[in-house]
């Protein structure tokens, strides 16, 4: 009888020769993130394009992308803390990922911080009333308990107490996180297009539907290549997960459509900004279109049966759902600070009405190094650790 770590090795061994192609991607691009990282330690924010204009730049965004991937620890706590025993069948592989692409959010964070050796102090002296603060020691706890929880599935199963006890902390702690980094834009008062009461509910939901569309690519995506079938019980587990994730796009499609209305109709300049100025290309056609009315018409079409279009679906959201958080942030940053900055002044600044900002050489190869981590991460636990044991028909 072979073990655990035996099968999960011989998952690669039907296309070993694609595993070792996709390893090595991986490490190609984590060759970005060094690069990346040895240049922001030896001439700091110099090697960026952010600005007093421009302050939260392409790190912030990658950060604020790889939080939506706390709703993959959600899936697992469907199965294991509310009873959906369907949302078992992917919970090994949702919460590795979880942990594998939070981590990667936190070290794009970490970079954009002017001394990334002093972030402990954030976790020593927190604030309680500041939510940055709280998101800062919620995500490290939350990182600790979806860690434990992962190890704990693959040693004891889902039903133990133990478990469930620790899914529950973990579930908490995860809706903390998004609640309170919603309101990091939210309470913003400043920013126009980022001051509102409903982002903590948005982030949350956002966090949903990405985590359901990198859960279905991914999934889809490593059986391919490595040549394994399908059990029907992991067929009809994504399919149950690609009609949450249409349900998740009209909700959501909902949010965007009166964000967008309540803006332009308060004569936001934010709004025209993505409307009709320079971001409207990528509001109209990456974030209205690939994030929301293909997939859910892809979706619908498949009829939650056929993997391969629901993997595409889910593809097109994660994708879009980075360019919109992108338009968002940055967007959000252009329009002088609460009127009161002109860019001509003597502090220095453009002689332009907005702000501009274009992501830096060292910001995108260490961008792309991120997703060398992820990507180099998955692929090692795709080989060594048992994530397939419960979507097999004898798991």
């Amino acid at each position: 009888m072979q073990t655990e770590r035996s099968l999960a090795v011989s998952l690669a061994e039907p296309h070993s020769k694609w595993f070792m192609l996709s390893l090595g991607a991986g490490l190609i691009m984590l060759g970005g993130f060094l690069y990346g990282a040895v240049n922001i330690a030896f001439y700091g924010h110099h090697v960026l394009s952010t600005s007093k204009e421009v302050p939260w730049g392409l790190f912030i965004v990658n950060y604020a992308f790889a939080i939506s991937s706390i709703g993959l620890s959600y899936i697992s706590s469907f199965g294991i803390v509310l009873g959906f025993k369907q949302f078992d069948v992917i919970s090994r592989r949702a919460l590795y990922l979880a942990v594998i692409i939070i981590v990667a959010g936190v070290l794009s964070v970490a970079a954009d911080l002017a001394s990334p050796l002093r972030a402990p102090f954030l976790l020593l002296t927190t604030h309680f009333t500041a939510p940055m603060g709280v998101v800062a020691m919620s995500i490290t706890l939350y990182i600790l308990l979806i860690s434990l929880e992962l190890y704990l599935v693959i040693k004891r199963g889902h039903h133990d107490l133990l478990v469930k006890a620790v899914a529950i902390v973990a579930f908490a702690a995860a809706v903390i996180v998004h609640s309170y980094h919603g309101a990091i834009f939210g309470l913003h008062y400043a920013r126009a297009l980022w001051y509102g009461p409903y982002y903590p509910i948005y982030f949350l939901l956002s966090a949903l539907f990405t985590s359901c569309a990198l859960i279905i690519f991914i999934t889809t995506y490593t059986y391919k290549m490595t040549g394994m079938q399908m059990s029907e019980k992991l067929r009809d587990s994504l399919g149950l997960i690609g009609k949450m994730l249409v349900y998740l796009l009209v909700i959501a499609l909902f949010f965007l459509y009166w964000k967008v209305v309540s803006a332009h109709y308060a004569h936001k300049k934010e709004a025209f900004i993505l409307i009709t100025g320079k971001f409207s290309f990528n509001f109209w056609v990456f974030e209205v279109l690939m994030t929301y009315l293909i997939p859910i018409a892809i979706l619908v079409y498949s009829r939650f049966k056929d993997i391969n279009k629901m993997a595409f679906a889910g593809l097109l959201v994660a994708v879009g759902l980075f360019i919109g958080r992108y338009d968002f942030i940055i967007a959000g940053q252009l329009v002088p600070f609460l009127s009161f900055t002109p860019f001509d002044n003597e502090l220095g600044g453009s002689l332009s009405e907005l702000a501009s900002y274009t992501p830096s050489l060292v910001e995108i190869l260490y961008s792309i190094g991120l997703l060398g981590f992820i990507w180099t991460g998955y692929m090692l636990g795709v080989k060594y650790l048992p994530l397939d044991k419960d979507e097999r028909d004898d798991g």
